[in-house]
């Protein structure tokens, strides 16, 4: 269904949206290169997230990436939580998506099955497009839109992974709404 170049693009998103490893820079500059040759529409602001990530200490971007995400409601990276917040909805939606990765044999390992990141390993296993073009329509492409909006208001440097994360499968679910796929592409 999507492209090889599309499935690495969602595993290192996956990396580069991820809680701070030492490895982050170098998943941004492998994610900003591949945008580059595959999604060229979608590599600028990975490119400025690059320049961030380089210029900070790992504890610095582990402390920038709790502030971000744990904390802070609006920029929270569990799509659910956006979707249904903590109602009973929500405990559907991540049974349906432990389900789905089950399938896929993917496992969420510590995290909740609604948070992005584990999102984005979903999307780089799936092969199911009826499943796909729902999730990302009416899922995670308007909950990256919330979060990009929240993400102006104060000029956090991870609003960059995130509008790049956000045109990247913006373009994603237009090639595969009006071509039937990307095999491809």
């Amino acid at each position: 269904m999507l492209t090889e170049d599309a499935r690495r693009l969602c595993q290192l998103f996956a990396e580069v949206l991820g809680y701070p490893g030492p490895s982050l820079a170098r998943s941004a500059v492998e994610c900003a290169r591949q945008l580059d040759a595959s999604f060229p529409g979608s590599a600028e602001p990975m490119r400025a997230f690059v320049a961030f990530a380089e210029g900070q200490k790992l504890p610095e971007l582990q402390e920038i990436y709790t502030q971000t995400f744990d904390i802070t409601p609006e920029t929270t990276p569990y799509v659910g939580y956006h979707l249904f917040g903590e109602t009973p909805k929500r405990s559907v939606f991540m049974a349906k998506l432990q389900e789905a990765y089950q399938s896929h044999q993917l496992s969420t390992g510590t995290e909740l099955p609604d948070h992005l990141c584990v999102l984005m390993k979903f999307l780089s296993v799936a092969r199911d497009k009826e499943t796909v073009i729902p999730l990302l329509e009416e899922g995670i492409l308007p909950i990256l839109e919330k979060m990009e909006q929240a993400f102006h208001k104060d000029k956090n440097s991870y609003g960059l992974g995130i509008r790049s994360l956000r045109l990247f499968l913006a373009e994603i679910s237009r090639k595969l709404t009006t071509s039937g796929g990307m095999r491809h592409g």
